[in-house]
């Protein structure tokens, strides 16, 4: 008798306090920004910018590229630092991971198509130089963490554009994006 009372007693306590009372639910945060379908180049440039710039577009970063995609490190840093020359979409995917966990507040110039750029009707050719900023903890000031150039290979597959090669070359002295990548595997 006395376990009944017991229980019964903290159900009624239980109760009281609104514990199981239905709550209005929060309004959703602002989604990441992203181009669901890159129909055109510069959308897939812009979706390569959103994966560095917020940490949410991380798990979309595969699937910018092209089944066979190589990133071809700036011949300097494979001399100096003794690196591989290429690496695929796989190693690009854990970097991604790395690199949001080590830097936060990141913005990168915009990657913008000009008069130079080589594109066909499933063939591109972009060139661009970069600066990449960031902070390497929530409370440091933000420093270029890549500059350099770079030359991307796109390739149209079912109307949307991938990345199938992706060059990294020095500009002067700085990190480059290749470095970069590199230190956050």
């Amino acid at each position: 008798m006395r376990k009944i009372v017991l229980a019964l007693l903290a159900l009624i306590l239980l109760g009281s306090c609104d514990l199981f009372q239905v709550r209005e639910s929060e309004p959703p945060g602002e989604p990441p920004p992203w181009n669901d379908y890159a129909y055109d180049l510069e959308q897939a440039l812009q979706n390569l910018g959103y994966c560095y710039t917020d940490s949410r577009n991380k798990i979309h970063y595969s699937g910018l590229f092209t089944d066979n995609y190589l990133f071809h490190f700036a011949p300097q840093d494979i001399s100096d630092y003794s690196y591989e020359p290429t690496w695929t979409s796989a190693q690009e995917q854990d970097m991604i991971q790395l690199f949001h966990d080590n830097y936060t507040e990141v913005e990168l110039d915009s990657l913008k198509i000009d008069a130079d750029d080589q594109i066909g009707e499933n063939e591109a050719r972009f060139y661009s130089n970069y600066t990449l900023r960031g902070s390497p903890s929530s409370n440091a000031k933000s420093i270029i963490i890549a500059n350099g150039n770079m030359e991307l290979h796109f390739r149209r597959i079912g109307g949307y554009w991938y990345i199938e090669h992706w060059y990294d070359y020095r500009s002067n002295s700085g990190t480059t994006w290749g470095v970069l990548k590199h230190e956050n595997s």
